[in-house]
């Protein structure tokens, strides 16, 4: 396809307009010397002739190393498509357009490559909270941290100032409210409350001089995070959206009881901490009655809301 009409299909699809027209009217006024889209035009250029194909090389290293993890029940990685790319430039150059000391306003058609941190994508599925340490050890073990300064220095640790496969940020913890961050607090991860449910650890790592983004989650959040993604992130004009917006942190709560109850199994049974006693009962211990009573608790809290929800229905 010509760019013209790639470019013009992808604004119209995405109404990426409004947001278009604001970063070129600001780049007019600041004298900029490339617009929006020919920096776009630049980066469709450069993907293809050249860096897709390496692209393809070092991801498939990379899931060569990563195989080698223990405790990952299901990897998945991907390569950030051309559509996705230009949508992401477009709108960071729009997110920070009052910041012109941000790396993404100075991002070009030269060096997205070293401010995109997620051209490729690897994503960790444990089965169970618990197992989320052994990741991570695998992970510094293979990317380790560098000197704290750096880390003070810079957003995004520039390659040039690597000498090794390293991490190039501080690992992001993200968390939902009433969740127990306590078992990361001994890490070196940030801890970062996402309103709407999201939970996960990503880490930014640079292979083969290349920047990639592991992300690290367990089966249901995986679950309830692809049901939010397709129905509701970025769903504005869909009819449905304020009720979907709605379901959606039901079904994260529910979610998060379901990721609490898989790991008290994982728990119950290797410690063997819950005792049948030939009755129809059985015998553990009062911390193991405050977990159930704890999810009771929050199984009758998201009840409720399920229920207020049903109420505002109408046929």
């Amino acid at each position: 396809m010509e760019w013209e009409s790639y470019w013009d299909n992808l604004i119209e699809k995405k109404k990426l307009r409004p947001r278009l027209d604001e970063l070129d009217e600001l780049d007019k006024a600041r004298c900029n010397p490339y617009t929006t889209e020919q920096i776009c035009h630049k980066i469709y250029d450069d993907y293809y002739r050249i860096w897709r194909p390496k692209w393809k090389q070092v991801r498939d290293h990379f899931w060569e190393l990563v195989e080698q993890f223990q405790g990952v029940h299901l990897q998945t990685s991907r390569i950030k498509t051309l559509d996705s790319l230009l949508v992401k430039v477009i709108c960071k150059r729009h997110e920070h357009l009052g910041d012109p000391d941000s790396l993404y306003f100075k991002i070009d058609g030269e060096n997205y490559r070293e401010i995109i941190t997620d051209l490729i994508g690897m994503r960790l599925i444990i089965n169970y909270r618990g197992k989320w340490e052994m990741i991570h050890n695998e992970i510094v073990q293979h990317f380790p941290y560098v000197e704290e300064k750096l880390y003070d220095e810079y957003d995004l640790i520039p390659m040039d100032k690597l000498d090794k496969n390293a991490l190039v940020q501080i690992p992001t913890i993200y968390y939902a409210q009433g969740d127990n961050i306590e078992p990361y607090r001994k890490y070196h991860i940030v801890p970062k409350l996402h309103n709407m449910g999201y939970r996960s650890i990503h880490y930014t790592v640079c292979f083969e001089s290349v920047y990639i983004e592991i992300q690290v989650r367990t089966i249901y959040d995986e679950a309830w995070s692809d049901c939010d993604h397709n129905y509701v992130y970025k769903q504005d004009e869909n009819k449905s959206h304020s009720a979907l917006e709605q379901v959606s942190q039901i079904l994260c709560q529910m979610t998060n009881i379901s990721n609490d109850l898989g790991e008290h199994m994982r728990q119950i049974f290797e410690g063997e901490t819950i005792i049948d006693q030939h009755d129809g009962t059985w015998k553990t211990s009062q911390k193991g009655l405050d977990i159930f009573d704890n999810a009771l608790d929050r199984i009758g809290k998201t009840y409720e809301q399920l229920e207020s929800f049903r109420k505002k229905l109408k046929a």
